[in-house]
């Protein structure tokens, strides 16, 4: 059902969001969400981003029109990335401190210290999206993630006429281990705050919700809502004729990816089945171990360790996509995109990964890499299998997550929340 409004009456509305590191799943698919929407509705939409940002747009999205793209300074640009189609990896630093760490090498003075630079830092950002706001007159601001912290002011001042949406893409959140819930409001206090005063919070998964909440972070059911499925630009994607047998991976190369898990299964695979080729795609802080990990594993024959901007490219001809996120995999931009290119998919079975990978598209597997090589092994030597699990799993991905549906989804949480209902 599409519940759009006339785009005369559509509300201005604005994405705001800044990445601090490699480029991910909820930066691609906000750009494509982004770009669907300004086609819908000329004028309509904002996509208010750090400079980070927007060289990774640069470089991923180079043909995205830059109507309504506003470029702010949020004092943390980050990287700079390299102007290539494709390349060695850049390293980033998306690492999270520990939080007993911290709390424990750091004096009251400097908690107080550092509680009022981060608040004076995000007052600042606020103060650019409040000029952005008031030259565009953007009534609803949908922060994503960190896009989301200096949007409190809107709340802590009292400023009508703007409805503030706080988009959690992240399963990072559900992962903080229950003893540090006394050092949550401490450390996390920005998050908290959106959490709280977001007229509407907007979470990618079921699990991450019930992760926010287990930490005791309280938000009013009604102000809770899911987004239906996911998307990708299926544009991008073909089935290749699969000549030789070859496994990929792709994600922000960040521990909680496990992609050093994913080069142990290779490894083994590898003893019995030399010929398969592997792939792993992406960027992140794991960079410069990886590397040097292929090489003491003598694996850099058999292993393609690249950036590549359009990894469709690539899934277009490998039979089989890993993705052993310890959160959860559901709904990955990348495993999607493998779905579509017709590849079997192997996940760890985490969070909600079951909502959209089963034996009719793949293979759940524990999170060890005698289980990944174990799941390898039996669809490489079972080709056939495998193809016939890719093409349900191309089947299932165009079915069930398109961008018609998601962009049905956001529009009618904009209309609701200034309209004072509720979804989800």
């Amino acid at each position: 059902m599409n519940t759009a409004k006339p785009n005369s009456s559509l509300l201005n509305t604005a994405f705001v969001i800044f990445p601090s590191g490699a480029f991910g799943g909820a930066e691609k698919r906000f750009t494509n969400l982004f770009a669907h929407l300004q086609n819908l509705y000329p004028g309509k939409f904002h996509f208010i981003i750090n400079p980070l940002m927007q060289q990774h747009i640069n470089r991923a999205f180079p043909e995205l029109s830059l109507n309504n793209l506003h470029i702010i300074q949020t004092g943390n640009t980050g990287n700079t990335v390299p102007q290539t189609e494709t390349g060695i990896p850049d390293q980033y630093n998306d690492i999270i401190p520990d939080p007993f760490d911290v709390d424990r090498n750091t004096s009251l003075a400097r908690k107080i210290f550092w509680f009022y630079k981060n608040k004076r830092k995000q007052k600042e950002i606020f103060l650019q999206i409040e000029r952005i706001r008031k030259q565009n007159n953007i009534e609803v601001l949908i922060g994503v993630y960190a896009g989301g912290l200096p949007l409190v002011f809107y709340k802590e001042n009292k400023i009508r006429g703007v409805k503030i949406i706080f988009s959690d893409m992240d399963s990072w959140f559900s992962e903080v281990l229950s003893d540090t819930k006394r050092l949550w409001y401490r450390k996390y206090y920005s998050f908290n705050y959106i959490l709280h005063l977001a007229d509407m919070v907007d979470f990618l998964s079921p699990y991450i919700a019930e992760g926010v909440k287990k930490l005791g972070v309280e938000i009013p059911g009604e102000k809770i809502s899911i987004a239906p499925c996911s998307f990708i630009d299926y544009s991008k994607c073909v089935i290749g004729e699969k000549k030789n047998f070859e496994i990929a991976f792709a994600a922000r190369l960040e521990p909680d990816k496990n992609p050093l898990m994913y080069l142990d299964a290779a490894r083994e695979v590898l003893h019995e089945y030399p010929h398969v080729k592997f792939h792993l795609l992406g960027e992140g802080s794991l960079v410069s171990v990886i590397k040097e990990y292929i090489a003491q594993l003598g694996l850099q024959e058999s292993v393609n360790f690249t950036f590549h901007k359009n990894p469709p490219e690539i899934f277009s001809r490998t039979s089989v996509f890993v993705s052993l996120q310890s959160g959860t995999n559901y709904p990955s931009q990348s495993v999607l995109e493998a779905m579509a290119c017709g590849n079997a998919i192997i996940a760890s079975s985490t969070g909600d990964t079951g909502l959209f990978i089963n034996s009719s598209n793949g293979l759940l597997t524990e999170l060890n890499s005698t289980a990944v090589a174990g799941a390898m092994k039996k669809l490489v030597s079972e080709p056939s299998a495998a193809k016939k699990l890719g093409i349900q799993a191309a089947d299932f991905a165009v079915q069930n997550h398109t961008i018609e549906k998601v962009s049905d989804y956001y529009i009618g949480l904009i209309n609701n929340v200034y309209d004072g209902g509720a979804i989800g």
